[in-house]
């Protein structure tokens, strides 16, 4: 048997630096899958289409993770892995969604939360972020997302976390 296998992490990866958000669409059921997947992961489908995504999310669930490992593993992790100096943009794991028919929610790394603000922050949930672009220490750029500043600011105020 023969399969038709599609270039995807090439042309994921591609659109990303063109600044596009590309999604496989299953041209059976309409599931979207992000990050795209060779294999619809609703009716298990072969074939799909690209789709560009917007470049904002609906932010569902913010995930502490787990410091037992030595130091806050949650803020030490992030600059493992990501270009950002952790002195300047540091960030948190949660769980988002593009709003979009078709869409399943998908892990992201996300910036504008903080230590001080986490609880707050949880309270305003679910509500919008935007895309943040993040370049990999691999030289490749992945998804992520930043908390828009009003919503910042309202965790902040509740926190008692002057800006």
């Amino acid at each position: 048997m023969s399969y038709k296998l599609q270039p995807i992490l090439k042309t994921y990866y591609e659109g990303l630096e063109e600044g596009k958000i590309l999604g496989a669409k299953c041209s059976e059921c309409g599931d979207i899958a992000f990050p795209p997947l060779p294999v619809c992961q609703a009716c298990g489908s072969v074939d799909f289409e690209w789709v560009e995504l917007p470049h904002e999310l609906i932010l569902k669930e913010i995930r502490w993770e787990d410091a037992s490992v030595g130091g806050d593993y949650t803020w030490r992790k992030g600059n493992m892995f990501f270009s950002v100096p952790i002195t300047e943009d540091r960030y948190c794991a949660a769980v988002a969604q593009f709003d979009v028919a078709g869409s399943s929610p998908f892990h992201v790394p996300l910036y504008g939360c903080t230590e001080e603000n986490y609880q707050e922050m949880r309270k305003l949930l679910p509500f919008k972020v935007d895309v943040k672009l993040v370049e990999h220490k691999k030289d490749f750029l992945t998804v992520g997302a930043k908390v828009r500043q009003a919503e910042i600011d309202k965790a902040n105020a509740a926190a008692g976390v002057e800006a």
